[in-house]
Order: structure tokens, then C-alpha cells, then sequence
């Protein structure tokens, strides 16, 4: 498959390609739903470009979070069928969703514990 080198000086290109572009797309799915988190101050929007702003993604948000673990949970069943190279590259895709899965719950949690707050 990918012959990824195991050494500490690998490269940001290298540490990219090792982790895939369907991996890539998904995290900058979510970069975009941490850039546009709801805040739990905002009103909901019902036309124009306001709707997709407080409505499909706050919609998308836990869709692509639940994604993100998923695929966190795939990368470690992955490394215990493994060796080597190959379990390296997925001990990395793992500690990158960990990243993503934790930076959209951070952005999010304001919106998160308004909603939990108002039952």
C-alpha cells in the first residue's frame, strides 16, 4: 500500500498524503463547522444564505462529529490488523481525528450546553 517512513522528521506534506484525502475532506468539513459555530445568542434565520448558517450546520455539526469518531474507532481497528509502517500511519490518523473530534466539541460547547440549558 503506502510505504510511509516511521522517522520523526517527517514532513507536513508526507504527514497529509499519509493520512488521505477522504480523512482531509472530513477534517476540512469540520474546520468549516468550527469556523461557523453557532453561538447561543443567534436567532434562527428561515431564507437566504441565514439558513444555512443556523440551520444546516448546526444540523451537520453532530453528523460530522459522530463521523470524525467513527472513523477514530476504524483507524484503531485497522491497527490491530497491522504491523509496522502501516500501524504508524493509522496510530497517526487516529491522534489527528482525536485532534479534530476535540476542537469541534470546544467551538461547539457554548452552543451545546445553551441547548442542554434550556430544558
Amino acid at each position: 500500500m503506502n510505504d510511509m517512513p516511521m522517522n520523526s522528521d517527517m514532513g507536513v506534506r508526507e504527514y497529509l498524503r499519509g493520512l488521505g484525502p477522504f480523512r482531509l475532506a472530513l477534517a476540512a468539513l469540520a474546520a468549516i463547522l468550527i469556523v461557523f459555530s453557532p453561538s447561543p445568542e443567534m436567532e434562527t434565520v428561515r431564507s437566504g444564505w441565514g439558513l444555512v448558517r443556523t440551520a444546516v450546520l448546526p444540523a451537520l455539526g453532530p453528523v460530522v462529529f459522530m463521523v470524525v469518531l467513527f472513523d477514530m474507532l476504524m483507524s484503531r481497528v485497522m491497527m490491530s490488523d497491522h504491523q509496522g509502517a502501516e500501524r504508524a500511519r493509522y496510530r497517526r490518523a487516529l491522534w489527528f481525528d482525536t485532534a479534530v473530534a476535540l476542537l469541534m466539541l470546544l467551538a461547539w460547547a457554548p452552543f451545546l450546553l445553551a441547548l442542554f440549558e434550556t430544558r
